[in-house]
């Protein structure tokens, strides 16, 4: 087995993300810490990595009794007008945070999350909470939550609400996916995913992130793979890349929209400033 360096939090069982992950009904929230392995798999190959998981692994409960195994995943990410969310993660900033609301399926739903995501050397800290969706109203209706709750909140409304009144972050894209999951039945916290048809659209309303017209598809013909853990890798998933040569890599969904849809390297132009007022 693949070990790695440090014993971390252990979640409960049967959750979509993890018990952290979900939040909770409060402006605190406790951060998970784990590893992130990603993969690009051909969509022709991805149906065998899949049967090979379902042998080994558990269907996450919320595929079940779906036709396509899959849930659908929403997210609205923050960024500011000079991209300083994407340019930190092309130069591999040992140290960078990302923002989004997070909601899942259909209108109203599942819940709908503010998340703070945070990338420390070679582990990643998640938290979240939970929102009322009438903020979906618009940024100014996010602001005034934000001015209302900030002496209440823990770090994250406090990371987030430094990002919207000092650095400008605002919604810069809505990415959409389907999300096929596997949990290790004698250990919740290794979690496997495949994230198909990705597709996404630049400067959305936070109205319009249920929203599936406009949306451009990225990544045509291939699947992404993440691998989530906080202790160690079985050998049936070692097993698993070496069996498909599959090989690692650093595909962000956030930096493929913005890449998609501006180029590789964008600056802050007028474009951009436009979307902001």
């Amino acid at each position: 087995m693949m070990r790695a360096p440090t014993t971390l939090y252990l979640p409960r069982e049967g959750t979509l993300e993890t018990r952290a992950e979900r939040g909770a009904d409060s402006l605190h929230c406790q951060y998970v810490k784990r590893y992130e392995f990603k993969y690009l798999v051909h969509l022709e190959l991805a149906d065998r990595v899949a049967d090979y998981l379902a042998t080994y692994l558990e269907l996450d409960t919320h595929c079940h009794g779906r036709t396509t195994r899959s849930y659908t995943v929403r997210s609205i990410y923050f960024d500011n007008p000079s991209f300083r969310c994407f340019h930190e993660k092309l130069a591999g900033k040992g140290h960078r945070e990302k923002f989004r609301l997070r909601t899942y399926d259909e209108p109203f739903s599942a819940p709908l999350f503010l998340e703070h995501k945070i990338k420390e050397g070679l582990l990643y800290k998640k938290g979240k909470v939970h929102l009322d969706t009438v903020l979906l109203g618009g940024m100014q209706d996010l602001r005034a939550y934000l001015l209302d709750v900030i002496d209440r909140g823990d770090r994250l409304l406090k990371r987030f609400f430094l990002g919207v009144f000092r650095y400008g972050y605002f919604p810069m894209a809505l990415i959409t996916y389907d999300r096929e999951a596997y949990v290790h039945p004698e250990d919740a916290t290794i979690r496997l995913t495949l994230d198909r048809h990705l597709r996404a659209r630049m400067f959305p309303q936070l109205t319009q992130i249920y929203d599936d017209e406009g949306l451009e598809n990225l990544l045509p013909g291939w699947v992404i793979l993440e691998l989530k853990f906080t202790h160690i890798i079985p050998h049936s998933i070692e097993r698993l890349v070496t069996l498909f040569r599959l090989r690692r890599c650093t595909v962000s969904k956030y930096c493929t929209c913005v890449g998609h849809f501006l180029g590789e390297v964008p600056e802050a132009g007028g474009v951009v400033r436009a979307m902001v007022v």
